[in-house]
């Protein structure tokens, strides 16, 4: 993906802990009025792993909700192709009581998108009568869609896909920045934009047990 270029480590800007919290109130108190207003009850929150467990558990807990019920799909590098890969999803016997459920799926800095609508897509295609609500904390400015989703909130805008130029940055108040989340590390996060594949301790494991739902050249 060409975009990976116009990566510089020097762009990336660490999160504090209270600047990420800000940023989860804001999206909070979106979710929650749309809950309010419609009178919707959430049947369980799908936070998309690794990342969205962060934004995921902290809105259940505000909300006043239990059942979290997690979705990993993760890119590896093969080669050249980047592989979308499904590694986790919670079996259908655990909406048994209910035909038409209501999730809050929730992402941690979507991008482009793409991880995001096919946890989406999964979601509709084992739950074809369900209602999506899908909730980012932070999000590409001119990305800002999930096609499967019922409606979308975020907590803040950005520029990660570096789409936007440094002028159109500032006038509409969106950092030019990368962000680096508080429990992120640089190094994993510098990889992965250079198109390399992060040695984790059990990625050979988790590709062994993973699914291929998307390949980009």
């Amino acid at each position: 993906m060409s975009y990976l270029t116009k990566y510089k480590k020097k762009d990336f800007a660490k999160i504090s802990w209270l600047e990420y919290e800000k940023t989860l109130n804001i999206l909070y108190r979106k979710v929650n009025s749309y809950l309010k207003k419609n009178k919707i009850k959430i049947d369980a929150v799908v936070p998309i792993l690794r990342g969205g467990a962060f934004p995921g558990t902290w809105l259940a807990f505000k909300l006043n909700l239990v059942r979290i019920l997690p979705i990993q799909f993760k890119y590896f590098f093969n080669g050249k192709k980047i592989e979308l890969k499904k590694i986790h999803c919670f079996s259908k016997k655990e909406m048994s009581f209910t035909k038409k459920p209501v999730f809050l799926l929730v992402e941690n800095n979507h991008c482009f998108g793409v991880t995001a609508e096919n946890v989406a897509k999964e979601l509709k295609s084992m739950f074809p009568k369900s209602t999506i609500i899908y909730a980012a904390d932070y999000m590409d400015h001119p990305y800002q869609k999930n096609k499967y989703a019922d409606v979308l909130f975020y907590g803040k805008l950005t520029n990660e896909t570096k789409k936007l130029t440094e002028k159109e940055c500032k006038k509409l108040g969106i950092s030019n920045k990368s962000s680096l989340f508080p429990w992120e590390k640089i190094e994993e996060e510098w990889t992965t934009v250079q198109g390399k594949q992060f040695k984790y301790g059990d990625w050979q494991e988790a590709l062994e047990k993973s699914e291929t739902k998307l390949t980009l050249q």
